[in-house]
């Protein structure tokens, strides 16, 4: 939406899906989502979203690869939640927002909704963005990042439902880590992005974003006797 102006993106909307209505704040199309208009929808260079203008809060996100899944994303007790109902290729519409429709019941009383993809687990999806990037990191990134992967961020975040991370779960972790500096809170922004491409966040929901990175401080050493010595040979002094 951010690449059009939302008359625009309201126009262009109106045309594809006649009598759809637009959030005029965001210029997101809202249309009665149905088969015909599921399967005319085509992927863009980015994921985009279309909500459903017969059920608040559920949708359908098309990624750039050309899959298609039907979402929740509301506000409940105050928190904003984002859950996969179910892929388009195996939901038809109607039973997709039926199902998304006990999701949310579920969620206004606090109860655990059903399993979805919404519940991928953190662990998953940072295997998946590893495979993915360790044909784009040099051998010693990747040595690094592994350690870290291991060693500094599964404690904190093993076994929590990928979706489910936010900002503040991520700032609590990294404030206990302020007494080793390192390159733990880049990695997991790593594995967060990958879950936005995989359709299991929000786009643009990076809880990484807005904390600053600790960087390394150079520390100073003195040369002892024999790099004096060595340094005085070389230098002709």
């Amino acid at each position: 939406c951010r690449d059009f102006h939302p008359a625009t993106f309201h126009q262009l909307a109106w045309r594809t899906f006649p009598g759809c209505n637009c959030n005029r704040e965001t210029g997101m199309p809202r249309t009665t989502l149905t088969p015909s208009h599921i399967a005319a929808l085509r992927p863009r260079a980015r994921a985009y979203d279309i909500r459903d203008g017969k059920l608040p809060g559920f949708g359908i996100r098309i990624m750039a690869s050309g899959a298609k899944r039907y979402f929740i994303h509301s506000q409940t007790q105050g928190k904003r939640v984002w859950q996969i109902v179910g892929d388009a290729d195996s939901l038809d519409v109607d039973e997709a927002r039926s199902r998304a429709t006990t999701m949310q019941a579920a969620l206004r009383r606090g109860a655990q909704t059903p399993s979805s993809d919404g519940d991928v687990l953190f662990e998953t999806v940072a295997e998946t963005a590893f495979r993915r990037h360790e044909r784009l990191w040099k051998a010693g990134t990747l040595k690094v990042n592994s350690s870290h992967l291991d060693n500094q961020i599964p404690p904190r975040f093993r076994g929590c439902p990928i979706a489910e991370i936010g900002h503040a779960d991520v700032r609590r972790w990294f404030a206990s880590l302020r007494a080793t500096p390192d390159r733990s809170l880049p990695v997991l922004s790593v594995i967060m992005r990958e879950a936005e491409r995989m359709g299991l966040r929000p786009e643009g929901s990076n809880p990484c974003r807005g904390i600053r990175r600790i960087r390394r401080k150079g520390r100073e050493r003195f040369l002892t006797e024999d790099e004096i010595r060595r340094l005085t040979i070389s230098s002709g002094l």
